[in-house]
């Protein structure tokens, strides 16, 4: 999962684009966007991660450099016209992103961003956030365009990037309409699904070793969703999360019987189509595994948790209410 990958950051600039560069600075992109309208000249300063930044009250031409950034747009009616090359992660996606990544020419990938790709695509603004673009990175990317970027309390932390990301491009007012729609659906799940909602639950992931897995705790962002938003119960046999678990904790196979015995529904990572990573099909199919008393009675779901806005989140929390939630009601 991106997410959770840990690669550096690898930028190309050859010199001559380091001279293309230098000559943009005079050179703003709607000095070559004839087309471009007036209100698109019209500026206004937003605090972002690296100080104050100067950008279009309408930009016209958004380019998303960080891997969560286009869904984030796409939330608020932005089509951003480049984003990244997510061809190696397309079985993660809904068929909805999916047409998104056909509509926009491609910048690199995940921490491989292509500046001279950045550059093609001609951007009157760029955003993105801090997991990818260090300040070297965003120094180089402000003399392509004015450049945002954002951060969160926490790793993967969407609703605050989310927020500031519409808030650049002018849709304030659709973040917090969407916002809105998904608290009261929420609202209305919680207490549909009390009952259910308080038996113990337990979220796992992918793990380090073959028959293990990670249990994911309110810290992370999957774990928040289930434990935080929809205030599902913990399973209390599930070790504590200590500082600097990042939001889960791997756990060894001649675990699973004392951290997942005392689940009785257990929510497990999955694409949109439910499937599990090979990973995770595996680990579900140990004895030790299907020998818990979630997995005996039919409690084990995979869930597509992919969220990164507020409509995702609305997808997700629908899917966890159908694939969990009214099974578990009528069993």
């Amino acid at each position: 999962m991106p997410r959770t990958a840990s690669v550096g950051a690898r930028i190309a600039l050859p010199i001559a684009l380091a001279f293309t560069l230098v000559g943009l600075t005079a050179c703003t992109p709607a000095d070559t966007a004839p087309d471009a309208s007036a209100a698109a000249s019209e500026t206004r300063t937003v605090d972002t991660a690296y100080g104050d930044v100067t950008v279009p009250v309408e930009p016209l031409r958004v380019v998303a450099v960080s891997y969560d950034t286009p869904w984030q747009l796409a939330a608020v009616g932005v089509t951003p016209v480049a984003m990244q090359d997510y061809s190696a992660y397309a079985d993660s996606f809904t068929a909805a992103q999916q047409d998104l990544i056909a509509s926009a020419d491609t910048v690199g990938a995940f921490f491989d961003l292509n500046i001279e790709a950045v550059l093609a695509a001609e951007p009157d603004l760029i955003v993105g956030d801090v997991l990818e673009i260090d300040e070297a990175t965003y120094e180089k990317l402000s003399q392509i365009a004015p450049t945002a970027i954002f951060e969160g309390e926490y790793r993967g932390d969407w609703r605050a990037i989310g927020a500031s990301v519409a808030d650049v491009v002018g849709h304030a007012d659709e973040f917090s309409a969407a916002e809105a729609l998904y608290e009261d659906e929420l609202a209305r799940v919680q207490d549909e699904y009390a009952d259910v909602l308080a038996r113990p639950w337990a979220a796992i992931g992918d793990g380090d070793v073959e028959g293990g897995f990670s249990v994911l705790y309110p810290g992370g962002a999957v774990g928040a969703l289930f434990f935080d938003d929809l205030g599902a119960a913990t399973t209390p046999s599930i070790p504590a999360e200590e500082d600097g678990d990042k939001g889960w904790m791997y756990i060894s196979p001649e675990l699973t019987t004392s951290v997942l015995g005392e689940a009785e529904i257990i929510v497990t990572g999955a694409n949109p189509a439910g499937e599990l990573s090979a990973s995770l099909a595996g680990t579900v199919q140990t004895p030790l595994f299907t020998a818990l008393p979630a997995a005996q009675s039919g409690s084990v779901y995979g869930v597509w948790s992919s969220v990164t806005d507020y409509g995702t989140a609305l997808d997700w929390l629908h899917s966890v209410e159908q694939t969990v939630l009214i099974p578990e009601s009528a069993s």
